[in-house]
């Protein structure tokens, strides 16, 4: 029996594959945060609600934790926003990410771990990291020991081409848009260097390009593009797990961002990497 299912991960996207966003579609994005705060309780997490204010509304991220058991003050994030840009469904972005933590959520209920590990669903990333930064501040200035955070941006779309931006050298790097990227910064290598191990012995199959940036990827804006970012600018270890989005997706925030878009047999593979990657480096 698998890991983890291309049907539970198509499940998880069906049932927030529709636009939410705080435009237009507010109740629609409430809707997600329900679903995403109930499939984390089915999961036997303790579940709770985040809240933050942006332009005068209140919003939530929400968050989960399974407690470490010699080392629970340390803590290893992993995290998805559940947000869209308005017109679009989000199916790679970024319901494909948002099933991925779930179904890792799930299946890390029975196993022991000394650190403790905290699933964090963010709203208005779209709208500039906004509850990523939120959390990433609030941990700062309580003074928590975030050994990690990884981040799932996009994670569900393969294609025939895959473009790079003008700072990375395409010669060193594949032509064709099958593996999943994921992008550290200087102060990250260690926990770089545990999702490496952890995808090389676990899922061998799956193609993976690894990639350091100094600093916090100033003047790279690409590889700032998710919630590892406000992370990253609070000085803790963080990193981008990523199909590289409109590098490789020509659906990057459109209406056709649609689920039948999706490569599940990828986001499968996907899902078991990252599930070892936080097990490896919480225990």
């Amino acid at each position: 029996m698998e890991l983890i299912s291309v049907d539970s991960l198509k499940q998880h996207v069906q049932s927030i594959h529709f636009d939410r966003n705080p435009s237009d579609h507010a109740e629609e994005l409430e809707e997600a945060a329900r679903y995403i705060f109930s499939e984390l309780q089915k999961a036997g997490l303790k579940v709770w609600k985040e809240p933050f204010q942006w332009e005068g509304r209140w919003f939530n991220n929400i968050v989960a934790e399974k407690r470490g058991l010699t080392s629970p003050d340390h803590m290893l994030i992993l995290g998805a926003h559940y947000d869209t840009v308005p017109g679009s469904p989000g199916a790679d972005d970024n319901a494909s990410a948002v099933a991925v933590l779930l179904e890792v959520a799930k299946q890390i209920r029975e196993v022991t771990l000394a650190s403790s590990v905290r699933f964090i669903a963010f709203a208005l990333e779209e709208y500039g990291y906004v509850g990523s930064t939120h959390h990433a501040k609030r941990a700062r200035h309580q003074g928590e020991k975030i050994e990690g955070m990884i981040s799932l941006e996009m994670v569900g779309f393969t294609g025939p081409e895959q473009k790079y931006p003008h700072y990375i050298n395409p010669k060193y790097f594949p032509n064709i848009g099958d593996f999943i990227g994921i992008v550290a910064n200087g102060k990250s290598e260690a926990l770089l260097e545990g999702v490496r191990r952890a995808f090389k012995t676990h899922i061998p199959k799956l193609p993976a390009e690894f990639i350091q940036v100094p600093g916090n990827g100033e003047g790279m804006e690409e590889v700032r593009l998710s919630d590892h970012s406000p992370f990253w600018d609070q000085g803790y270890p963080a990193l981008m797990v990523t199909d590289t989005a409109f590098l490789r997706n020509p659906n990057y925030h459109l209406s056709t961002d649609t689920m039948e878009t999706l490569d599940f047999e990828f986001m499968r593979k996907v899902a078991v990497g990252i599930y070892y990657s936080v097990v490896d480096l919480a225990k």
